[in-house]
Formats: structure tokens, sequence, C-alpha cells
């Protein structure tokens, strides 16, 4: 009687005991945040499935993908797993209660396997944080005559010149007052001008915080002397190039992302063309050639595609190919093409604007405009219905001139607002 009785106590307290399991282990463990494919991972698999995600148009909310556990899964949580899988950030998900060294948001293409810091040469290139304290400096190390904009709080202020082999601190800003602040470095001059390596920031009474989240809206802009802004803050037409005169910053590219709050990325190079570079130069490197460069001047660093994804790119070639005339038609358009081509293997989805204007006029400017409708019209035909044909009016002479008759900021600022309204038109933005 009795090992029966002892028999049905044990019998209970084992049902007990499962059904207190089946409370405390639930029936399968939480996925593991950034783990994509489910194998207790989190690796470079999981940062191409979660780019993969991202490119598709329809797709479900994935709690172990919002990283930062605000709901969404988008392009910052996408920033968020690069950086824990390079080690900046320790552990998933990422609250921001301690901020990610170190500490500041590059937007361009940058260089950054030197552990000094990062290097970088394209127009428009630019350099974020946030901080607190009451001044802030930058080292910056250049291979050129550099110019950069600086902007606090949001604010530009008196712009910054880098000589050839300087690298000194330079003082961005001083006397504010004692809180948090913001800082943002803009190269203003163009990539033949020469490198540039952002060594950091000193902070005065304090030190950096949290770096600012990227842009949810991306732009990629792939041009010429007239996308790098040269010569915009020039005064006439008759002045030469000089780097003090080159305001990226200004160039109808970044006016166009500002408007539509959206982060640019800038690869523009003075005279090159897509079958030939200006004054019919065929010897030197075309922009087509140049493109996949993360640094200008070296061939060996290409630009890993997949790590910035825009939603927009714009291509403003043409005006140097047709500076000594018009080329064969056939083999503009074949390379024009092909050059379109790669920009849509690498952004399937974006839409691509190809654009000319505003410094062709008369034959030139009615033959580029043939040329560039006639590869719109294959592309649409094929299929590829977020390929568009932008042109720019002439500038004209009540706008004034920058040096050598580029644009000037007035009609840089017209270029910008003519394509920032279609972009919205576009995209909905």
């Amino acid at each position: 009687m009795v090992s029966v009785q002892k028999k049905r106590i044990i019998g209970v307290l084992f049902i007990v005991a499962v059904l207190l399991l089946a409370v405390i282990v639930p029936a399968g463990a939480a996925p593991l945040y950034g783990d994509c494919n489910d194998d207790g991972q989190v690796n470079s698999t999981d940062f191409s499935l979660f780019k993969r995600y991202l490119l598709e148009t329809e797709n479900t909310y994935q709690s172990h993908m919002d990283l930062n556990t605000d709901n969404k899964v988008n392009s910052i949580d996408f920033s968020i797993m690069k950086q824990y899988l390079l080690g900046i950030i320790e552990s998933l998900p990422y609250g921001g209660t301690n901020p990610p060294e170190p500490g500041v948001l590059l937007v361009g293409r940058f260089d950054t396997s030197d552990p000094a810091g990062a290097r970088s040469a394209w127009s428009g290139s630019s350099i974020k944080a946030n901080f607190k304290g009451t001044g802030i400096s930058a080292t910056i190390r250049s291979m050129g005559d550099n110019w950069f904009n600086v902007i606090i709080d949001g604010t530009v202020k008196a712009p910054i010149n880098v000589t050839a082999g300087s690298s000194a601190p330079i003082t961005l800003a001083s006397g504010l007052t004692n809180g948090n602040h913001s800082v943002e470095l803009v190269r203003r001059t163009e990539a033949w001008v020469g490198d540039t390596q952002f060594l950091g920031f000193t902070v005065t009474g304090g030190s950096l915080l949290a770096p600012p989240a990227p842009s949810e809206r991306r732009i990629e802009f792939i041009g010429d002397s007239i996308t790098c802004g040269y010569g915009n803050e020039g005064e006439s037409q008759y002045q030469s190039f000089t780097t003090k005169n080159e305001n990226a910053y200004m160039a109808y590219g970044a006016i166009t992302a500002r408007l539509l709050e959206a982060d640019p990325v800038t690869v523009c190079w003075s005279g090159k063309g897509v079958v030939r570079n200006y004054g019919g130069d065929t010897a030197g490197d075309l922009m087509p050639a140049l493109y996949p460069q993360i640094l200008p001047y070296d061939k060996n660093k290409l630009w890993d595609s997949s790590k910035w994804i825009p939603q927009v790119v714009v291509i403003n070639l043409g005006t140097n190919d047709f500076s000594t005339g018009s080329p064969n038609k056939s083999s503009f358009t074949a390379a024009y093409s092909s050059f379109v081509d790669r920009i849509r293997s690498q952004y399937p989805n974006a839409h691509i604007y190809c654009a000319i204007g505003p410094m062709l006029s008369g034959n030139a400017l009615s033959d580029v405009r043939d040329y560039l409708n006639t590869v719109v019209a294959q592309k649409s035909s094929s299929g590829d219905q977020r390929i568009h044909y932008i042109e720019f009016p002439v500038q004209e002479w009540a706008n004034g001139y920058g040096e050598d008759w580029h644009p000037s900021i007035k009609t840089h600022q017209l270029m910008a607002e003519q394509l920032a309204a279609q972009i919205r038109k576009d995209l909905g933005w």
C-alpha cells in the first residue's frame, strides 16, 4: 500500500515537473539577433542575406534583424550589423548606450585599412560626429592643396585649407557652450588634388558621443567637373581654376541630397568622359575605368558596392566627350550602355538618371541628347522601367559663371531643384 502511494506521489511530482519545464523553457529558443540563416552564428553569410532582404521589394518584419529594436528593419540595422562584424559594436541588439568607436560616421568612399585613419579623395566625402564639450579640432594628413567645409551644429563655417604634407591639428570650433554639438567635415576639392587621411577629432572639455545615424535615403552621383563643383565659387568665367574656389558641397549633387535629406556619395573627376576625355584625350583613364576604385590613384583597392546601396544613381557624363565635336554614335552609346549595365548589376532596384547639362549647347547638345535617349529607350524597351533621361538647361549669363565658364552656385542650385523635384515625383520622396 505504501509503495503504491509512493508511486502515485512520484508520478504526480513528475507531471508537475514536466509542466513547470514547459512554462520555464519555451518550445523554441528565441532567434539570435543578426542570425539570418538560423545557424546559431552571426557572420558574413548573415551579412549577405541581410543585404538580399533589404533589396527585396516585399518582405515581412523579422524581429531578429531589428538590431536597434525600433520595430523597423532598414539600412540602419544593416549598418549596425556591419559594425558588429567589424568589432566596433560588441553585442546585439545595439541600444546606443555605449557609443561605438571611433565615434564618427563616414559618408563616401573611404579606405579604412590603415588603423591610423580613413583615407578618401572623391569630392564631397564627409566625416560626421557628435560631441560634448566646448570646442573641437581635427587632424588631417593631405597629399595636396585640399579644402574642407566645416559645419558646426548645422551652420556652415569658414572653410579650412589642408596643404600638402601638413598634419597639424586644425581648430574647427572653440568657445562653444558646454553641451552637445555636431560637427561635419566635407571635402570641397576633387580627386586629382590628392588623398586626405583623417587622423581623428580632439574635443576640448569633453568627448565624442555616438555618431549620427546615416540617412535611409542614398544617392550616388557620377560625373565630371560639373559634378565636382569646379570653380563654382569663382567670380568670373575668365578666372582659371583654383582649389580654393571649388566647392563640392555647393555642387548640384550635394544640394540635391540636402533637399531630399539623403546621404550622397560622389565619384567625379574634371575632364573625364565615357569614350574620350576633354580635348579628345584617349590616353588617360576614362570615368568607367576610375569608377570602381575606392581611391582614384590606387587601382588595387576596389569599392565594395554592397557596403552602400543607393536608391538613386545620377550619371552626368558626356560633356567632355563632345568637347571637340561629336564622337561616333555607335561607339559612345555602346560604351555608355555598358556602363549603365554595370551600375544596374550593382543596384538592381535603383532609379538611374542619365543626365546632361548645363555646359553644352548647339549641335553638341542635340547629339548627346539623341545618344543618351537612344540608350534610355533601349533599356526601357528591354524592361528596365527605372531608367530616366534628364537634361539641365543651358546655363544663362544672368546666373553668372564660375571659373573657366563652369556653372555658378546659382546654376547649381537651379539644377538641384530640378533634379530633386524629379526624384520626388519618381520615388515619392
